[in-house]
């Protein structure tokens, strides 16, 4: 076996194993980005895809990110390992932690003072695996997912429109302002918004919002759509989302529930920005009417437990679901404080 680099003409053997390889507990499904597969990875503006090959065959995968974040109070070089499979048929036969060494060992070159990933709720294998490669739990957040399913009245408290060049750097100034102090969170500009929005699949200037009253910009939220890069289709449910379906489907809120071999549309929340939760939730309205249109089945964001932006979504049907954020210092002479997180929703 060797691993290298993956490369574009890969990409058909990756969605193949890939689709053989569900991901989740709470809700297994199977998650295959298409039609490029390293669309995913184009969010971020520094990463690496790996693959795992015998011979000409690509039995694993698993990918790595860099970005600046600020780690007790000082901006530090952060890595994020994310999108790891391996093939049935090559299971424990230490592919994954090759994989995992890797990333760890390319981070560490490019000044990462410590990688972080995030598994959701129930993945207990996962847990153990990531925890016996040196990770610790650092933090338990909260992926709440909107369920798509009427139209939402839209508070009058200004105009709501896509964001213009013009009006990054006060976006940008208004991002800051909501997340200062929070750890993991880099301060962003209008050079770095533009970007962003330049270099991401699927996004653009219309997938940016803002909400501007006598020209001031009280609250920005842009949505990413995960239906243009990837296909996720339901494998199963656990007990836990089958008793929801049940009770939404036998209350008559919804018409029908995720059964296996549905085919999921969502949408991710990012950037969110606000001055007030109120203002953010006439974007949320705005945004779940938008998907109603588009057959967008659930919105999701990632967020401290307790934070005030899940106030805007008062209203809503709103699925919880908890995901554990693991840390591994890289370098020595490096700690996190006891402050709240940021993370971002692209590292979903």
């Amino acid at each position: 076996m060797n691993i290298r680099e993956a490369v574009s003409e890969d990409n058909d053997q990756l969605q193949e194993l890939q689709a053989k390889c569900p991901q989740g507990t709470t809700l297994v499904a199977s998650t295959v980005n298409t039609p490029d597969f390293f669309a995913r990875a184009k969010a971020y503006e520094s990463h690496k895809v790996l693959v795992a090959c015998e011979g000409y065959r690509v039995i694993g995968s698993a990918a790595c990110a860099l970005r600046d974040a600020t780690v007790n109070g000082k901006i530090s070089r952060v890595g994020y390992v994310f999108q790891a499979f391996v093939s049935p048929d090559a299971r424990r036969k230490g592919v994954a932690g090759q994989l995992l060494q890797q990333r760890e060992d390319y981070l560490g070159q490019q000044g990462a003072v410590l990688a972080y990933t995030l598994i959701m709720e129930g993945n207990l294998p996962s847990m153990r695996y990531i925890e016996s490669r040196g990770f610790k739990l650092h933090r338990t957040l909260v992926m709440p997912a909107i369920v798509v399913h009427k139209e939402m009245n839209v508070p009058s408290m200004g105009r709501i429109r896509p964001v213009t060049s013009k009006d990054l750097a006060t976006v940008a100034e208004l991002l800051n302002e909501t997340w200062q102090g929070f750890e993991f969170y880099e301060p962003t500009s209008a050079e770095a918004l533009a970007q962003f929005i330049n270099r991401t699949p699927a996004y653009s200037s219309d997938s940016l919002l803002v909400l501007e009253d006598q020209r001031e910009i009280l609250a920005c939220l842009g949505f990413w759509d995960w239906s243009q890069i990837m296909r996720i289709t339901v494998k199963a449910l656990s007990l836990k989302m089958r008793m929801i379906g049940f009770f939404l489907t036998t209350t008559r809120i919804l018409p029908e529930f995720l059964k296996p071999g549905d085919i999921m549309k969502q949408i991710m929340l990012t950037p969110i920005g606000f001055k007030d939760p109120s203002h953010l939730a006439a974007l949320v309205r705005y945004v779940n009417n938008q998907a109603l249109l588009s057959g967008i089945q659930q919105i999701f964001c990632i967020c401290e437990r307790n934070h005030m932006l899940l106030r805007s979504m008062k209203g809503f049907i709103r699925v919880n679901t908890a995901i554990h954020l693991y840390v591994k210092l890289l370098q020595q002479n490096v700690s996190l404080s006891d402050k709240q997180v940021f993370i971002d929703g692209i590292d979903m």
